[in-house]
């Protein structure tokens, strides 16, 4: 079972808790929650039952709460959350959002 991740997200002069947890070896999920001022505002869960036969499994499951730490919050970056969806294509470098995630969330998560 690995520590979770939270991170504290400004978005357009508001804050917002990016929280995601491990259910462990025996709950093997993945479960990522957006807060703000308390309320939850969306719960992505994600089972990880398929990497525990995996001799790095440890490593697979490290990973993926990282991805889905950082999708949650890009997600909230595009607006999906507050309703401000944006379409991004076609972007084959950093772009500002992720660039912002990477200084927020600091190397390695």
């Amino acid at each position: 079972m690995h520590n979770g991740f939270n991170t504290n997200v400004p978005y357009k002069g508001k804050m917002y808790h990016v929280q995601t947890e491990d259910g462990g070896a025996r709950n093997p999920v993945l479960t990522t929650m957006l807060y703000h001022k308390g309320e939850i505002l969306s719960t992505e869960k994600n089972s990880y039952a398929e990497v525990l036969v995996e001799d790095d499994w440890k490593d697979r499951v490290l990973d993926k709460m990282k991805e889905q730490h950082r999708n949650v919050i890009k997600k909230l970056m595009a607006g999906q959350f507050t309703g401000e969806a944006q379409e991004a294509e076609g972007k084959k470098e950093l772009s500002l959002e992720d660039t912002i995630i990477e200084h927020i969330l600091g190397p390695g998560v």
